[in-house]
């Protein structure tokens, strides 16, 4: 017998089947149709009136139809039959073949059972039974009045029966018992009847309002609930769970529904909130009218509520049970309905997004329609300016995957590495080939010349971006390239730019989604060239120009800028935090050369609070080789030679010092406040026991100091230009250099001059 849990409110149906047995023991026969939806306890409803019968002394006989076997003949007949004294089988026209010749066989059995004692035959799924049994039930139910069989049939409500089946759960001796989904009130009493674990009155009652919304009352879905809720233990939520037995419930209900009731649940589950009767009798291919009795049958289940699935645990659950096929059937199915009837593109495209990604997991592919790229295109575009750069990304990686004819619209890789960029630009190392492609095949004009011109400065592309920026004319976006790029390698295109050339590049991107690398690169540009304020004023216009959701990229991005301006305006502890959240949101491999900028101010800032041991850890750091190139790098090796003259380690800062000096040489910049190599240099030549004017190499560039140790050394100017790769002229010319700024005449000079300097005391001094 089921459970008291099983059978809450269901008191009244039961008592009208045990009165029809108490008739059937008074030798008065009838049959009683028992109908419900999927899990509203008809099954239950049997087990205890089969109980009930058993003690009583009736005989008791059961069957359970099934949808493999409907097409067995006698099948459900042959169960009864088996249970019967004598039974042997399916009756004899079964066995010889003559399949409706003697319906009357299990009117005879019965009614020879009943002549000593009540008989109770109890059929479930009876929506299931083969056409010969039917017509065997159909005899029987026309000729029980004379016996003392009670006829019992459970089956679904709206089903579409064979004829025989039709007529006997229509025939006038056929007694209709309903069992309907629990009210509220129902609910309440299921929660406190539970014979382990039940819950107090109080709390049933209070809970049954979340519950009954959840689950529309029905049994087997709360059961499911009760179950995921004993799971939560032992701290359990007041809302009611959908888990995994919740969701194994809903598939119960789905798979003992009518196929046509089952097809629209998977598509209300799949069209989601665009679903309406219009589109959803389109979706399935039948008139509107055809829809509505599996709409009914659905909120009968309690799985519907106004026309939609009652929440999201019943849609997953839905969407879970598809197979991977049937998953990219349907949403490719979803996507043309709603593109041939307007839908706005990132509707269409995330229909799009799924049928691919269950292919791919079915391990199959498929051609994709004409449309299709250019609405995933489309959907890309009206993402991105939302802040949904993860969503633009996937609609673009569809794109890609699809074969589609040859429809991919141009630059449409450079919007994608953009898209990927946004949460996590170490993906974009793959793309850069095409992105150099695409910088040289877009316009100027077209922004994702631009993006693709950053994108390629981020990863430390930067011979490939001067190349592009040379011919690209004076619009907008290459002002915007060359302004960035001229920060970030001066010498590239010119001196660094001036404050006032930044701000009217500035000017051009706070009202447009502009690609962060660069906005980064012109707000520093302004605070290493003392513009302090005006960098704090542009850094909050272009945060606020941000959108909302703002991606790990662009967080990590306005942080790094944030603790540069907090570093140089001397707050510390301010500038301490940005960096370190700016080095948490993304990897080093993701911020490709760009991770001086935190790195650089985060060492700087450890180093003014003397934390050496942070400041060593973060020099830990792996930085790519193409940062010292940089701007970037020039500020991580001020912050590094900072660190190491802190830690007593004055000679091999001063190297780093004067790495410093070498770049700006090249890039033909002197030094000035946030670029002052000089200083401290001073201080480690003091620390080692020289004054600045002891060591005068220093004020030699890279390339000077190389040819004037190997001209001390005695080499020739052919022997120097062929070590060094360069022409004897080159030789000649850096001689002439080094012969004025150091004020001598001759290699033998430079040879005394190599020989006082090498003399120098060792590392630490000092």
């Amino acid at each position: 017998m089921g459970t008291v849990g099983d059978l809450i409110r269901r008191e009244d149906p039961l008592r009208l089947l045990e009165g029809l047995l108490t008739d059937a023991g008074q030798g008065r026969g009838s049959a009683a149709a028992l109908t419900g939806s999927p899990g509203t306890g008809k099954s239950a409803v049997l087990r205890a009136l089969s109980a009930t019968a058993a003690e009583a002394g009736a005989t008791v006989l059961g069957a359970c139809a099934t949808e493999a076997e409907r097409g067995l003949p006698y099948g459900v007949v042959g169960q009864l039959l088996s249970g019967t004294a004598g039974g042997t089988g399916p009756p004899s026209g079964a066995r010889d073949g003559r399949d409706a010749d003697r319906p009357e066989t299990l009117y005879e059995a019965l009614r020879a059972l009943a002549a000593h004692r009540p008989v109770v035959v109890t059929v479930d799924d009876v929506h299931h039974t083969d056409e010969p049994s039917a017509r065997c039930l159909l005899y029987l139910c026309g000729r029980l009045a004379a016996t003392g069989v009670l006829l019992v049939l459970a089956g679904r409500p709206s089903s579409t029966p064979s004829l025989p089946l039709a007529e006997v759960l229509r025939h006038p001796r056929c007694v209709p018992v309903p069992l309907r989904t629990l009210s509220e009130d129902g609910v309440a009493e299921f929660l406190g009847a539970r014979p382990a674990g039940a819950m107090d009155a109080a709390t049933a009652r209070r809970l049954a309002p979340d519950w009954h919304r959840f689950t529309g009352g029905n049994p087997r879905l709360l059961h499911g609930v009760l179950a995921d809720h004993r799971d939560c233990g032992p701290v359990r939520p007041a809302r009611p769970v959908a888990g995994t037995a919740f969701r194994r419930a809903v598939v119960g209900c789905l798979r003992g529904a009518e196929p046509a009731v089952t097809r629209t649940a998977k598509a209300l589950a799949v069209l989601a909130d665009q679903v309406t009767l219009t589109l959803l009798a389109r979706f399935l291919g039948v008139p509107e009218r055809a829809v509505v009795p599996s709409l009914a049958a659905l909120e009968a289940t309690g799985l519907l509520d106004v026309g939609r699935l009652r929440h999201q645990g019943v849609s997953a659950a839905v969407l879970e049970s598809l197979t991977a096929e049937e998953s990219a059937r349907l949403h490719a199915r979803a996507a043309r309905v709603l593109y041939d009837t307007g839908a706005e593109p990132p509707v269409v495209a995330g229909h799009l997004v799924a049928a691919q990604a269950a292919r791919t997991a079915d391990g199959g592919t498929a051609d994709a329609p004409s449309w299709a790229v250019p609405v995933l295109a489309e959907a890309a575009r009206h993402a991105m300016p939302a802040g949904q750069a993860r969503r633009a990304a996937e609609f673009l990686r569809t794109a890609h995957r699809l074969h589609d004819g040859g429809q991919r619209p141009d630059g449409m890789l450079t919007t994608l590495a953009r898209a990927e960029w946004e949460s996590d630009p170490a993906s974009v190392i793959r793309h850069l080939p095409a992105l150099e492609r695409d910088l040289a095949a877009l316009r100027p004009d077209d922004g994702r010349w631009a993006e693709a011109a950053a994108l390629l400065l981020w990863h430390g592309r930067h011979d490939t971006v001067a190349r592009g920026a040379a011919g690209a004319g004076d619009g907008t976006r290459a002002r915007e390239v060359r302004t960035a790029l001229a920060h970030l390698c001066p010498g590239r295109q010119g001196p660094a730019p001036a404050p006032d050339a930044v701000e009217r590049v500035l000017e051009s991107l706070v009202h447009t989604l502009a690609p962060p690398p660069s906005v980064a690169a012109l707000l520093v540009a302004l605070l290493y060239a003392g513009e302090t304020d005006r960098a704090a004023r542009w850094r909050e216009l272009t945060g606020a120009a941000e959108p909302a959701g703002t991606t790990p990229a662009r967080q990590a991005v306005a942080a790094a800028t944030t603790a540069v301006l907090h570093v140089r305006t001397g707050s510390y502890d301010a500038g301490a935090g940005h960096a370190a959240r700016a080095l948490a949101l993304l990897s080093p491999a993701a911020w490709g050369v760009a991770v001086g900028m935190p790195l650089a101010a985060a060492v700087r800032a450890a180093t003014a609070r003397q934390a050496h041991d942070e400041a060593a850890r973060l020099l830990q750091v792996p930085v790519p080789d193409a940062m010292f190139r940089t701007r970037a790098g020039l500020h991580y090796l001020l912050a590094r030679g900072g660190h190491l003259l802190a830690a007593g380690r004055a000679r091999t800062a001063l190297a780093d010092f004067h790495a410093c000096r070498d770049l700006l040489a090249d890039w033909g910049e002197r030094s000035r406040d946030g670029l002052d190599w000089r200083t401290p240099a001073d201080r480690a030549l003091r620390r080692l026991g020289d004054t600045p004017d002891d060591d005068p190499v220093a004020v030699l560039t890279r390339a000077e100091r190389r040819v004037a140790l190997l001209a001390a050394a005695g080499c020739t100017n052919r022997a120097i230009a062929a070590q060094l790769y360069v022409t004897p002229s080159t030789v000649e010319q850096h001689l002439t250099h080094v012969y004025r700024k150091l004020r001598v005449r001759s290699r033998g000079d430079l040879a005394k001059l190599a020989a006082v300097r090498a003399a120098g005391p060792a590392d630490g001094a000092g």
